[in-house]
């Protein structure tokens, strides 16, 4: 099958060692072209809601529906094959820019590595390959930015021709410059109309374009809605804004003093 459609419907998840549960009947539904994001506290339960998204944890109750399909009946190295997965932490491996992306399909073309590239705003990087896909990264060959290898896993994510685009706190060890440019990737990515995206943020301002942010709170949804919506309900969400853009000004003016 072909992923358009998922849902979760009132999933629930223990950790063995858990006291209390990391997900309760947590539901919430996602639709080709459209992108939801996920924020909270640390411990809210972002991390396992992704796992059992891509099938490495099974609902302890509730269920998973993929296309109208239960998760239990989906092959799973099928619903992966159409997952593209970006991470804080992107493993780069000594070799060529072709080796880096064909990694994770061995088939594709050079045009199609230099469209996932392009795509990815990889131009900085290109334009310093002297030896195009052929390029060495790393010890000998080009070196990369934080920024860069980000970049590159979105890249290697695209090259899949994912129908699920999930980024785990993709900009999370990134500065500030960095994460915003990052940021405006990951957004003219998520306009694909035949893609669904999926962000999981500690970040706030990195996920206001989402068309809905559900809001985690000790394995629960306690919020959702659009930035400015979530904005207005006063809540939890206005919270975690009000004490993130409070640090920003804070670090700003650290920084003009400093200067």
């Amino acid at each position: 099958f072909t992923l358009e459609r998922l849902e979760f419907e009132k999933v629930s998840f223990t950790h063995l060692t858990g006291a209390s549960p990391a997900l309760s009947e947590v539901s919430f539904g996602l639709s080709k072209g459209k992108t939801i994001a996920f924020v909270g506290p640390s411990g809210a339960g972002k991390t396992t809601l992704v796992k059992l998204l891509v099938g490495l944890y099974r609902p302890e109750a509730g269920r998973i529906v993929y296309n109208g399909n239960d998760g239990k009946d989906v092959e799973l190295s099928h619903l992966r094959s159409q997952i593209g997965f970006v991470t804080q932490e992107t493993q780069l491996f000594s070799g060529t820019i072709r080796e880096n992306l064909q990694f994770v399909r061995p088939d594709a073309t050079d045009a199609e590595c230099l469209d996932a590239l392009k795509r990815a705003a990889c131009d900085s990087l290109l334009a310093r390959a002297e030896k195009g896909l052929d390029t060495v990264i790393g010890e000998g060959g080009v070196k990369v930015s934080g920024g860069e290898r980000q970049r590159l896993s979105i890249a290697r994510a695209l090259l899949r021709r994912p129908r699920l685009l999930v980024f785990d706190e993709a900009t999370s060890s990134l500065d500030s410059i960095t994460e915003e440019e990052i940021t405006t990737t990951i957004r003219d990515v998520a306009t694909n109309k035949d893609v669904m995206t999926v962000l999981i943020a500690h970040r706030l301002s990195t996920i206001m374009h989402a068309d809905t942010i559900h809001v985690l709170e000790q394995g629960r949804i306690v919020e959702s809605g659009a930035h400015e919506e979530l904005l207005a309900m006063k809540g939890l969400y206005y919270a975690l804004w009000r004490q993130q853009v409070g640090e920003r000004r804070t670090l700003a003016a650290g920084k003009m003093s400093a200067a």
